[in-house]
């Protein structure tokens, strides 16, 4: 099995096109019996159509590792939710700090109407910015629907931080409650999980349901939430284009998302482990 990213690594640097050297790897190694499997901080609905209409690709890690779908099936595999409660307590505690508070939940990504008009003046990236006011679904008073609709959710995030002193005073905050999973996927936002749902446990129940051994997994990624993943796999894989962090943890390095890194890391898998790396 092989467990790669999405933005950064499998996608281009537009989050939507796959190369098509990628396209090809991905054929390649279904024809020899090796799953890939995408693994992502998105929920399965905002995956871009370019990747849910691969066929090759029937599993799907998604939500940081809150679950693991079998889409061929319609089926979540592993979940790993997170406790109204919890959510609500954050909201309410850090509710001085209008920090736009965004709630993945029953394929949704849920924000308050008045934040995510809010989220569009901030100095967030263009292209995440973009993403986000057209893909949020707006709710009147977000506090009041995740108490009356208390189950599956998936995820919290904080998108965007005026200073990264700010967050990382949120996170330790967070750190002290427990039983919290952080991490980051952009420069200044901040992803809250339940404590299993890391893309590195998601790897291990799909390995479990699926026979394999970790021993069996190859793992590919560039950013932070990327980590637990490479740290599980029996291979791990960084991009060229990764922080020098993550190439430091990684046992190869790949070349960057723009050329095909992904596909240089299934042939070479593919072969043995011989050739393909550039590190």
């Amino acid at each position: 099995m092989i467990c790669v990213d999405l933005d950064g690594t499998l996608l281009c640097d537009d989050h939507q096109t796959i190369p098509a050297a990628n396209l090809e790897a991905i054929r390649e190694a279904a024809k020899a019996g090796v799953a890939v499997v995408p693994c992502t901080g998105r929920i399965l609905s905002r995956v871009p159509q370019s990747v849910r209409e691969v066929p090759q690709l029937r599993y799907a890690i998604v939500i940081n590792g809150a679950q693991v779908l079998d889409t061929l099936q319609d089926r979540v595999l592993y979940s790993a939710y997170l406790p109204a409660e919890t959510v609500l307590r954050a909201m309410e505690q850090f509710a001085p700090l209008q920090l736009m508070p965004e709630v993945y939940q029953g394929d949704r990504m849920l924000i308050s109407r008045q934040d995510l008009a809010r989220l569009a003046k901030t100095g967030m990236e263009r292209a995440h910015l973009e993403y986000m006011l057209h893909k949020e679904t707006p709710v009147e008073d977000l506090e009041a629907h995740l108490r009356a609709h208390p189950d599956g959710i998936c995820k919290l995030q904080f998108p965007y931080f005026e200073s990264l002193a700010q967050r990382d005073a949120v996170r330790e905050e967070l750190e002290r409650w427990g039983g919290l999973k952080m991490s980051y996927s952009m420069e200044r936002n901040l992803e809250i999980n339940a404590e299993g749902a890391t893309k590195g446990q998601a790897i291990r129940a799909l390995s479990a349901a699926l026979g394999l051994g970790l021993d069996e997994v190859m793992a590919i990624g560039d950013g932070e939430n990327d980590r637990d993943m490479l740290s599980t796999a029996g291979c791990s894989v960084a991009m060229a284009n990764a922080a020098p962090s993550l190439q430091s943890l990684a046992a190869h390095v790949t070349g960057s998302n723009e050329e095909g890194g992904v596909a240089m890391a299934i042939r070479a898998a593919l072969r043995g482990g011989e050739n393909g790396w550039i590190g």
